[in-house]
C-alpha cells in the first residue's frame, strides 16, 4: 500500500516537474514582468523613470541569483580516478 501510494506522489511530482518545464516561455516572462511592476509601483517607484527602472534591474538580478543558486548542476561534479604503479 505505502509503495503504491509513494509511487503516485513520484508520478505525479514528475508530471509537475515536466509540465513546468513545458511552460510557455513567453508567458513566464510576462508574468514576473507584471510581477516586478506591481512591486516597484507598491514601492513608490512611478514607471518611466530611473529609480523603477533600477528597481526593475534589482529583481531581475535578485531572479537570476535565486535562480542560479538553486540549480541542481550546480557545482556538481563525478571524478573518477585511475592510479598507476601502486
Amino acid at each position: 500500500m505505502k509503495s503504491r501510494r509513494a509511487l503516485r506522489i513520484g508520478f505525479l511530482a514528475c508530471f509537475t516537474l515536466l509540465a513546468a518545464a513545458c511552460a510557455d516561455p513567453a508567458a513566464e516572462k510576462a508574468r514576473l514582468d507584471a510581477v516586478d511592476n506591481q512591486n516597484c509601483v507598491d514601492l513608490g517607484f512611478k514607471p518611466g523613470t530611473e529609480p523603477y527602472g533600477n528597481c526593475r534591474l534589482k529583481l531581475k538580478e535578485i531572479r537570476a541569483k535565486n535562480e542560479s543558486s538553486q540549480s541542481p548542476n550546480l557545482n556538481f561534479g563525478v571524478g573518477v580516478g585511475v592510479v598507476h604503479g601502486l
